[in-house]
C-alpha cells in the first residue's frame, strides 16, 4: 500500500510484523500470512483485530492507523502505532544475562500502565453505546512492550474476543498461551475480563521473581499446573520479597 518496508520484526504463526515508514514516521505493519489468507476464519480474525482496535484509544494500547489489502500482492495488513521499544520478555532476557533484577518499582509501574490499557478495554463500547466485552486473551510478557521514553503498550489482540467478533471460539478450543491462561481458559470455558487480570499477575509475578510461574515441558503440563494452582510463592523464591506485592 502506501508504505514502505524497512525491516522484520517479527513472525508469528498467523502473521508477520515488519517496520515500515510512511513519509516522515514510523509504523508497524502487520501481515497476514498468504497461506492464511485463503482461510475464511483467518481473514475475519484479522479483520475483527483492525475493527477492534480501532475503536479503542488510548495511551497505552498501540493504536491502528490504517487496514487494506495490497492491490498488486493480495497480502491484508494492518498499520500499526510503531514502538520504539522492547517487549518485557526481551527485557527479562538481557536482564537474566547481564546478572540483573527488575527493581519492584519498575515492574509495578509497567504493569499498573498495562492495567490502565486493559482497564480502557474491557469497558469499552461501540458506536451505539454498548458494551464490546472485550477480552484480549493473549496478554503475556511478549505482548506488552515499553517503549524507550517509559510508554507501555498492549499489543496484539489477534485473539481477542468481543461482541464484534465474527469468528467466535467453539466450546473446549483454547486459545492463548498456556503459561498465562486462566484455570477457566485452560478447560475451554466462557471467559470474561478477569482471565486477562489474571495473566496480567502472571506477568507481574514473573517481573518481581525473574521466575516463570506455571511451568512445564509442554502445554498439557503448563495448563495442568494453572488448574491445580501449582507454582511456587514469591517468598519462596526471592528473599525479602514485600509482603503486601505477594
Amino acid at each position: 500500500g502506501a508504505y514502505t518496508v524497512v525491516a522484520p520484526l517479527a513472525a508469528g504463526g498467523m502473521a508477520d510484523v515488519y517496520l515500515g515508514r510512511a513519509e516522515d514516521r514510523h509504523v508497524a505493519i502487520k501481515v497476514l500470512d498468504p497461506k492464511r489468507s485463503l482461510e475464511l476464519d483467518a481473514c475475519r480474525m484479522f479483520l475483527d483485530e483492525a475493527r477492534l482496535v480501532g475503536m479503542l484509544d488510548h495511551a497505552n494500547i498501540a493504536a491502528v492507523l490504517d487496514v487494506d489489502v495490497d492491490p498488486r500482492r493480495g497480502l491484508h495488513y494492518i498499520a500499526m502505532e510503531y514502538v520504539h521499544g522492547k517487549d518485557l520478555r526481551e527485557m527479562m532476557i538481557r536482564a537474566g544475562h547481564q546478572g540483573l533484577s527488575i527493581p519492584y518499582e519498575v515492574s509495578i509501574a509497567v504493569v499498573m500502565q498495562a492495567a490502565a490499557g486493559l482497564h480502557h478495554a474491557h469497558n469499552a463500547i461501540d458506536e451505539d453505546g454498548h458494551p464490546l466485552h472485550l477480552v484480549h486473551r493473549d496478554v503475556s510478557l511478549s505482548n506488552i512492550m515499553v517503549g524507550f521514553d517509559g510508554v507501555v503498550k498492549l499489543v496484539d489482540f489477534g485473539i481477542a474476543r468481543s461482541t464484534m467478533s465474527n469468528v467466535h471460539t467453539m466450546p473446549g478450543i483454547v486459545r492463548g498461551k498456556a503459561s498465562y491462561m486462566s484455570p477457566e481458559q485452560c478447560m475451554g470455558e466462557a471467559v470474561d475480563h478477569r482471565t486477562d487480570v489474571f495473566a496480567l499477575g502472571v506477568v507481574l509475578y514473573e517481573l518481581t521473581t525473574g521466575t516463570r510461574c506455571f511451568a512445564g515441558k509442554t502445554d498439557f503440563e503448563k495448563m495442568l499446573a494453572v488448574v491445580r494452582g501449582d507454582y511456587v510463592a514469591p517468598s519462596d523464591l526471592v528473599a525479602d520479597y514485600p509482603l503486601e506485592l505477594e
